[in-house]
């Protein structure tokens, strides 16, 4: 007897969310915990189409840099800490700024579904979501060119499909994640409270 095997994508969502989910924020937040966590936001980038394609790289070396003190600095509050104490916080790629960034992206994703739970197509969804996060880092050239690739976004039928999502399972487990992914933000957020975070140097030759 033949099984059919199951698409990845199947499985996407929910295994987002419970990812998350494990995380108690509560307690001070394990950086392995968080990092594998964040290891299953990436396939979304495969799925809002090419111009966030840069996103994925961006977002996965940003992912590896915070994995690489795991064993050092096994809570995400030592490498915040360690940033603050040798001022390399909002340097470019140094672990705490990595972080920050990690965050960022994590609540654009967020917005992206409660844009979703609103009826939203998904080209509304992602451009309000990248307004109200990702957005707020980049300069003016960027954003420009960046909502103008938001042209070529799929259906908002088409992405929960690919997802392997209904419109009444989406919104079950989308809230789930909305709900763990804004916790965890606003946790790991005020980490940084009093610390102005730079915008980003990011390039529209990035995208080219």
């Amino acid at each position: 007897m033949f099984h059919h095997a199951k698409d990845e994508s199947e499985d996407f969502l929910p295994n987002l969310t419970q990812s998350f989910k494990q995380i108690d924020v509560e307690k001070p937040i394990p950086t392995k915990d968080f990092v594998s966590a964040c290891s299953k936001v990436q396939p979304i980038f495969d799925h809002i189409g090419t111009v966030f394609l840069i996103a994925k790289h961006e977002f996965e070396t940003k992912r590896s840099s915070v994995e690489a003190q795991a064993e050092a600095k096994p809570l995400l509050n030592d490498i915040v800490d360690a940033g603050k104490a040798d001022g390399t916080i909002t340097i470019k790629n140094s672990p705490g700024r990595n972080l920050h960034r990690l965050l960022n992206t994590l609540a654009f994703i967020s917005q992206i579904f409660k844009g979703l739970a609103a009826n939203k197509s998904l080209k509304d969804a992602v451009s309000d979501a990248y307004d109200e996060t990702l957005g707020k880092l980049h300069a003016w050239v960027v954003r420009t060119g960046i909502k103008a690739g938001m042209i070529g976004l799929p259906s908002r039928e088409h992405f929960l499909k690919s997802i392997g999502e209904t419109e009444e399972s989406a919104r079950i487990h989308g809230d789930g994640f909305i709900e763990a992914a804004d916790a965890i933000v606003e946790s790991i957020n005020s980490l940084y409270s009093g610390i102005e975070m730079p915008k980003s140097d990011f390039s529209m030759k990035s995208l080219w």
